[in-house]
């Protein structure tokens, strides 16, 4: 029995290893354009949201590298579009580095987030505009995004440590410090 056990132990262990080889196998199929491996292994029950260490999905890579059969493919089992990886870059903002637009279609088509933020707090369409392809912006606000707003420094909250209105700055105790911090200092010699 103790026997049994133990191999009921390993045989787990390796079923969980080979599993995380498979999300490997996904996403080094969708980046190398593998269309055969690629639904080989979704058809497998491979998880078509798998990531690797750094978050990266097989659709992240099929986005990036402009392979819109694979995209097809993965959405068609059932890809999320707005999974980040571990910089908040999404699919969408993958599909943004080549200028893809039949990508980046699919992937609106499919309920991408067109005002997605990534860690950095720039935006997809601030992405985009940022690239040389003007055209991607165009779709990306036909489909509903939008520029970051900019708070006006009026309106920008305070610091930390700072009255919102400087009207209401504390007031410091008179005493032996002078008002002026430039009266504090002595007079340079010439």
């Amino acid at each position: 029995m103790k026997h049994l056990n133990w191999f009921l132990i390993l045989l787990m262990a390796l079923s969980q290893a080979a599993h995380s080889e498979d999300g490997k196998d996904l996403f080094a199929a969708a980046i190398g354009g593998k269309l055969d491996r690629t639904e080989a292994l979704l058809a497998q029950g491979i998880d078509v949201n798998s990531k690797t260490g750094s978050g990266r999905t097989a659709l992240m890579a099929a986005s990036f590298n402009g392979n819109s059969r694979i995209v097809k493919a993965l959405l068609a089992y059932g890809a999320d579009v707005n999974i980040p990886d571990n910089l908040g870059t999404t699919a969408l903002m993958d599909a943004l580095v080549f200028g893809n637009e039949e990508i980046v279609n699919l992937l609106i088509a499919a309920g991408a987030d067109v005002n997605a933020v990534d860690n950095q707090k720039v935006t997809v369409l601030a992405r985009a505009k940022k690239s040389p392809h003007e055209n991607i912006a165009k779709l990306l606000e036909k489909a509903g995004a939008k520029a970051a707003e900019q708070v006006p420094i009026e309106e920008a909250p305070p610091k930390e440590g700072e009255a919102a209105n400087p009207a209401d700055k504390p007031v410091e105790p008179a005493g032996d410090k002078p008002a002026d911090p430039a009266a504090a200092k002595p007079e340079e010699k010439k």
